[in-house]
C-alpha cells in the first residue's frame, strides 16, 4: 500500500498586492513520487574539507554561514535523508559540474571549449564587449580573492555526512535530475542545501530550473542558509530574503519539524 506524507506547508500570497501575506496549504504526498533534494553541500571548513583561508570568498562565504551550514547539515539535512530512506522516498544530491573531477563517474558537459565559451559570455553585454581588466577586475578581486586556482574552492567536494548512499544519483545538471524524476513518476521535490539565497533558487537543478520542467518545489526552510556576511548573519538578511523569494515565485516551504510530524503520522 502507498504511503501518503500530510505535509505542511506554506507560501507567499502575493496577490492582492494590497492583501499580500503568508498562506498555509497541506499538501497529501505520495512518498514514492516525491524526492528530498540535497543541493550544494560542500565541505569547505568542515573538519572533512580544506580550511577557510581568510583570503578567499568561497564555499559559503564567510565563517558565520560556514558553521551554520555544518551545523544545519549535521542536525536536519542528514537527518532528513535517513528519515526518506527508511520511508522509501527517493534521495537526490546535486553539485556543479566542476565537481566532475571529484566525481568520473558523473556525465559532465564541462569542456575546454564549453568553459571558454562561459567565460564569454560573462563579458557580454547588449551594447558592447567588457575587457576583462579595470573595474570588472577590481571588483571581482575585491569579491572573491585573487588566483581562485590557489583557493578552498579548488578542493572542495560534497560533505561527506550527506555524500550519497547505495544507488542514489548524484547530478550536475537541471536534464539529469528531470529524466532521474521522470522515469520514476516523481512530481514533488523537497530542497535541503544551499544557499538560500543563491543556488538553491537558480542553479542547474535548483527551484526555478525545476519548476519551469513542471515539479512542485518545496523549500525546507531550515535545512538551508544563505550567504551571509558577518553584517548579515545577526538577522539571517541573505537567507530571509532567499526563503521569501523561493515563497513567492518557486513554490512553498516547510519545516524540519512539520516534515518529522509528517513522517511520524506515516509510522502510526
Amino acid at each position: 500500500m502507498s504511503k501518503t506524507l500530510k505535509l505542511k506547508t506554506r507560501h507567499y500570497r502575493a496577490l492582492p498586492i494590497d492583501k499580500a501575506g503568508y498562506a498555509e496549504d497541506v499538501f497529501e504526498l505520495p512518498v514514492e513520487r516525491t524526492a528530498l533534494i540535497g543541493l550544494h553541500c560542500w565541505n569547505v571548513g568542515l573538519p572533512d574539507g580544506p580550511e577557510i583561508d581568510v583570503n578567499y570568498v568561497t564555499g559559503m562565504g564567510w565563517p558565520q554561514a560556514t558553521e551554520e551550514s555544518w551545523r544545519v547539515m549535521r542536525e536536519v539535512i542528514r537527518p532528513a535523508m535517513d528519515i526518506a530512506r527508511r520511508i522509501g522516498m527517493p534521495v537526490c544530491h546535486v553539485e556543479p559540474d566542476d565537481f566532475d573531477k571529484h566525481y568520473p563517474q558523473v556525465p559532465s558537459r564541462r569542456t575546454p571549449e564549453n568553459q571558454r565559451r562561459a567565460a564569454s559570455l560573462r563579458c557580454q553585454s547588449d551594447r558592447w564587449t567588457i575587457v576583462r581588466t579595470g573595474e570588472l577586475q577590481t571588483i571581482e578581486k575585491r569579491s572573491t580573492g585573487v588566483d581562485l586556482a590557489k583557493s578552498p574552492a579548488a578542493r572542495m567536494k560534497r560533505a561527506k555526512i550527506v555524500e550519497p548512499m547505495g544507488d542514489e544519483p548524484l547530478v550536475f545538471y537541471t536534464d539529469q535530475l528531470d529524466a532521474y524524476l521522470q522515469e520514476r513518476g516523481i512530481e514533488t521535490l523537497i530542497y535541503t542545501g544551499f544557499a538560500a539565497d543563491m543556488c538553491i533558487l537558480n542553479s542547474e537543478g535548483g527551484g526555478r530550473p525545476m519548476l519551469r520542467a513542471g515539479y512542485r518545489c518545496i523549500l525546507m526552510r531550515d535545512g538551508t542558509v544563505g550567504v551571509e556576511t558577518p553584517d548579515t548573519f545577526p538577522e539571517r538578511l541573505a537567507t530571509r530574503y532567499g526563503i521569501h523569494r523561493f515563497e513567492i515565485a518557486v513554490g512553498y516551504s516547510t519545516t524540519w519539524a512539520d516534515f518529522q510530524t509528517a513522517v511520524a503520522r506515516i509510522d502510526k
